[in-house]
């Protein structure tokens, strides 16, 4: 998901937002996984400038109420304002959080404001490419990332001193300049694909601004941060991340930088798409030499799914293996009887992870009887069902 500089505007904050509680629970079951939680959140939260929010979460944790780290997690920018506000949900970090879950972390997916759920407007309202606003993103996203840390250390499963901060693209920007502030407790800051104002991999909305923007976070930055960037990242080339590194680490700010491989066609989409296994080693390296939890405790098992019969060609062979792979909740398998095949990721929810699945199927059945949820999940459904 690519930063964006697209004016949007201005959400209306209503008296149902505010009336909203801290947690709301799901009207349709979540995933679950042996050993973990899964749940929403909605953080009704107080803006260091004073004003009211509400921002939209997902808790993934181990089972229990013992006071866990907290992984707070942030998401990119789409470069769509329709789609941030009404198709990103937290579960767009669900492989992410799952991850940090088990390895130890109470990780929390949080859309900042302007994205799904939550109130107020995105960080980049009012600007363009023109007049991005950087160092003004970068205070936006400061209030937001800190107030929602804040409200999550109140749960019974948080810990009051000891988290971290990850974020990818836009969100890496976010907890850059949430870092650096050095707030109380959190102990390292992860940096996938982080930046913002990408135009087409190769320009950059006010590249000058941008990379005062990251000098003024290194400048200030305790925290040690971990950045990753993908060697085909379609937003910010390699020569652009190194760019922003070296901004930040003009003034010797505590940071390691680590170039992965290629991923599929876009490397930018590494942390909300790509296998954890292909980016942990090195974030498990850097955790470890900060003191903070790094080893698997909480080991899944691999999908008990089998292919469905009706799948007779390559395509739909090669998709269904990649969707019996995908941690990428809330998901869906949808079958017609003539091979046709549809899949959904990422949803807020089960059900309206079979509908998409089922309209993705239904869109290229050429058979009269439609078609059927064959995976819910990494559950099979019945033909009845």
């Amino acid at each position: 998901m690519k930063s964006s500089n697209t004016a949007l505007t201005a959400f209306i904050f209503t008296l149902l937002f505010l009336s909203l509680p801290a947690q709301s629970e799901s009207a349709t079951p979540q995933q679950q996984l042996a050993g973990l939680v899964r749940e929403p959140l909605r953080l009704q939260v107080t803006l260091s400038n004073g004003q009211q929010a509400i921002l939209d979460a997902f808790v993934t944790r181990p089972a229990g109420k013992t006071a866990l780290p907290v992984a707070l997690i942030t998401q990119g920018s789409s470069g769509n304002a329709k789609f941030d506000r009404d198709v990103m949900n937290p579960n767009y970090l669900s492989s992410t959080a799952l991850a940090f879950a088990q390895h130890g972390y109470a990780a929390v997916a949080v859309m900042r404001e302007g994205y799904g759920d939550s109130s107020g407007a995105a960080e980049y309202s009012g600007g363009s490419c023109a007049q991005p606003h950087h160092a003004l993103a970068g205070k936006r996203d400061t209030m937001d990332v800190l107030a929602a840390l804040a409200a999550v250390r109140k749960q019974p499963w948080a810990s009051a001193d000891t988290a971290i901060l990850a974020g990818m693209s836009a969100g890496g920007f976010a907890v850059l300049a949430a870092g650096a502030v050095n707030p109380p407790g959190v102990k390292a800051v992860i940096n996938f694909a982080g930046g913002r104002g990408a135009i087409d991999g190769k320009r950059l909305c006010d590249e000058a601004g941008l990379l005062a923007a990251f000098s003024a976070f290194g400048n200030a930055a305790k925290v040690p941060s971990l950045w990753l960037y993908a060697a085909n990242d379609n937003d910010f080339s390699p020569a652009m991340a190194q760019a922003f590194y070296t901004a930040y680490t003009a003034h010797h700010a505590p940071a390691r930088f680590s170039a992965l491989p290629a991923f599929g066609k876009n490397g930018h989409v590494v942390m909300d798409t790509a296998p954890s296994a292909f980016w942990w080693p090195p974030v498990g390296a850097f955790l470890k030499e900060n003191g903070l939890p790094y080893r698997e405790q909480i080991a899944l098992p691999d999908s008990p799914l089998t292919a469905p019969v009706e799948l007779n060609n390559a395509g739909g062979k090669k998709a269904f293996a990649a969707y019996q792979g995908a941690r990428r909740y809330e998901k869906a398998f949808a079958i017609g009887e003539d091979g046709s095949w549809g899949a959904a990721y990422w949803a807020r929810t089960a059900d309206a992870a079979a509908a998409k699945a089922l309209s993705n199927c239904n869109h290229h059945q050429a058979g009269q009887t439609g078609c059927r949820i064959y995976a819910l999940g990494d559950e099979p459904v019945s033909s009845g069902g």
